[in-house]
C-alpha cells in the first residue's frame, strides 16, 4: 500500500535506537524526509548511518538534531532547528525513554518529578512547538505510549501515574485541532522486541528463578498471537496511522500488541 508519504516531512523524537529508530526508518522508506533526535550526537550519527544503509535511493532522507527532552531550552532550540531544516512539518512522532519499574513504596517524589518532566511535560512542549507548523497544511501527531497507559502494570507506579497524561493530551489535541486538519493518535506496543523488553524479560527470569528462554515463553503465552512482535511490525503500524491514508482516524489508540489489550481485560 502506498502510504502517500513521499515528500512529507517528519520529526521523530527519542529515535536514535529502538522503536523510535524503527519508526523513523519506516517513514524514510515510505518517502518522507525525517529528522531524528536524541540527546547524544554520537548515537544520532550511528542511527543516521544505519537508516541510510537500510533504505534505497528512491526513499526519503534522514537528518538529525540533538534534543534533550529533560531540558526545555534544548526542546526549543532543537525543534526550531528541525522545523527550519524541513521547511515545514507534516508529522510529529513523540517518544521517550521508559521510566524505571518500581512499586509505589519504592518510588520517591523526585522520581515522579523526573518522569513528569522527561515524559509528559516534554511531550506537551514539543507539541506546542510543532502545532503552528502543522496548522499550515494539516498533518498528524502520533504519540508512542506504553500499553500500560490504559491497563497499569504491577510495580510501575510512576509510569502508571504519568503516562496516561499523554493519552489525555492526545484526546485534547484531537478535539481542539481537528478543524485545522490535524489528527492526533497514540500507538501502544506490548510484546514488541526492544532493549526494554529484553530488560523486562531478564528481570522476570531473575525474579522467578527461571531461564530467560522460559521467561520469553511466558510473555508469548500472554498473547493470542503465538509470537513476540518485531520493531518492523510496530514501525509499519505507526507509519500507517501517521500517514494521509489514515485521514479519518483521530483521537484513537492503535494497539500493536498481538491481541494483548483485548485478551487482558
Amino acid at each position: 500500500m502506498d502510504l502517500q508519504l513521499a515528500d512529507k516531512t517528519a520529526i521523530v523524537l527519542a529515535s536514535s535506537s529502538g522503536l523510535g529508530r524503527a519508526v523513523a526508518q519506516e517513514l524514510v522508506l515510505e518517502g518522507a524526509d525525517v529528522i531524528i533526535s536524541s540527546s547524544n550526537q554520537a548515537n544520532l550519527d550511528t542511527a543516521t548511518a544505519l537508516i541510510e544503509g537500510a533504505v534505497g535511493d528512491d526513499s526519503g532522507s534522514v537528518d538529525s538534531v540533538c534534543i534533550d527532552l529533560s531540558d526545555p531550552d534544548s526542546i526549543d532550540t532543537g525543534m526550531s532547528t528541525a522545523l527550519e531544516q524541513l521547511g515545514g512539518l507534516d508529522i510529529l512522532v513523540t517518544n521517550h525513554g521508559g521510566p524505571k519499574n518500581n512499586p509505589f513504596e519504592e518510588s520517591t517524589l523526585e522520581d515522579f518529578d523526573t518522569v513528569y518532566n522527561n515524559v509528559l511535560r516534554s511531550t506537551v512542549h514539543a507539541c506546542k512547538r510543532a502545532l503552528p507548523a502543522l496548522k499550515e497544511n494539516g498533518g498528524a501527531i502520533t504519540h508512542l505510549i506504553g500499553a500500560s497507559t490504559l491497563e497499569p502494570n504491577v510495580n510501575s507506579a510512576v509510569s502508571n501515574v504519568i503516562r496516561p497524561g499523554i493519552y489525555g493530551l492526545s484526546k485534547t489535541l484531537a478535539n481542539e485541532y481537528g478543524e485545522y486538519g490535524i489528527r492526533v493518535n497514540c500507538v501502544a506496543p506490548r510484546g514488541v522486541m526492544s532493549d526494554r523488553i529484553e530488560q523486562k524479560v531478564q528481570a522476570r527470569a531473575e525474579r522467578q528463578g527461571i531461564s530467560v528462554e522460559d521467561a520469553y515463553e511466558q510473555r508469548i503465552d500472554e498473547l493470542p498471537l503465538p509470537r513476540l512482535g518485531t520493531p518492523e511490525d510496530f514501525a509499519k503500524a505507526t507509519a500507517y496511522i501517521s500517514s494521509p491514508v489514515a485521514a479519518y482516524t483521530t483521537g484513537s489508540i492503535l494497539h500493536v500488541d498481538g491481541g494483548w489489550s483485548g485478551f487482558a481485560f
